[in-house]
């Protein structure tokens, strides 16, 4: 097979090991969590009037919202754009050096994948993408979607400061309702959200020990395979002892 060939595959095997089933869902899900309370405000925006009372008209509006072919597709560019944020945004504290556990599945993982440390035709295993999978997939999870979520409080604030704004220039005047108390509420929650529970809780109680749990099993996994490969290895043959007397 020429290089270029070659090179253009291996490439494209790389893009589809990034772009996989399973990070296309939950990139999907933070960057749907942010997305969907912008288009119910695009949506509530463009109403001639707004005739429900405030619940009726937010369930009216999200359910429409996410039916719609074009948040969904917003929704998977904006996930990816979580996924930088929330890097740039959090960097998790070092993990110090620890003992190996060889009891661990992580460290016994390289002796559990059948057939040792080859593929058939001499391709190595990539142990690297099992620890992605099994490990640092769920620290991407527990650190994007809740973001997602964050980031959609002030949105779902100002969809109910917008219904607020269309109501009470109604004929029928003022009428005190749930719409009065569903503002202060989600500003009450968006600001302790991103104050108290995001930074105090969240990220050092979740994101941090998940994360730990990711280097933890990485340094196993190292290790168990390093002591694998050495188990593994043919004994060295002795040298006859009349070769040894005549050197």
């Amino acid at each position: 097979m020429p290089d270029v060939v070659k090179s253009l595959i291996d490439g494209f095997d790389k893009v589809t090991d990034i772009l996989n089933v399973g990070r296309l869902l939950f990139y999907t899900t933070a960057g749907f969590c942010a997305v969907l309370p912008l288009a119910m405000c695009i949506l509530l925006l463009g109403h001639d009037n707004v005739p429900y009372s405030y619940w009726v008209q937010f369930m009216s509006d999200l359910v429409k919202s996410s039916r719609q072919f074009a948040v969904w597709i917003a929704s998977l560019i904006f996930g990816f754009i979580i996924s930088v944020l929330a890097n740039a945004m959090y960097q998790p504290k070092s993990v110090p050096e620890e003992q190996a556990i060889p009891q661990s599945y992580a460290f016994q993982y390289p002796r559990l994948y059948s057939g040792g440390v080859q593929r058939t035709g001499s391709t190595p295993k990539d142990y690297a993408a099992w620890l992605v999978s099994e490990y640092y997939r769920y620290f991407e999870i527990a650190l994007f979607i809740p973001y997602g979520l964050l980031l959609s409080l002030p949105v779902y604030s100002l969809y109910s400061l917008a219904y607020l704004i269309r109501t009470t220039s109604h004929a029928k005047g003022f009428v005190l309702d749930t719409s009065y108390f569903a503002f202060p509420i989600w500003t009450f929650g968006s600001g302790l959200a991103w104050t108290v529970l995001w930074p105090d809780f969240w990220l050092p109680q979740v994101v941090q020990k998940t994360y730990e749990d990711w280097v933890r099993a990485k340094r196993n996994a190292i290790k168990g395979l390093e002591q694998f490969v050495k188990d593994t290895e043919p004994p060295v043959p002795k040298q006859p002892e009349a070769s040894k007397a005549q050197s």
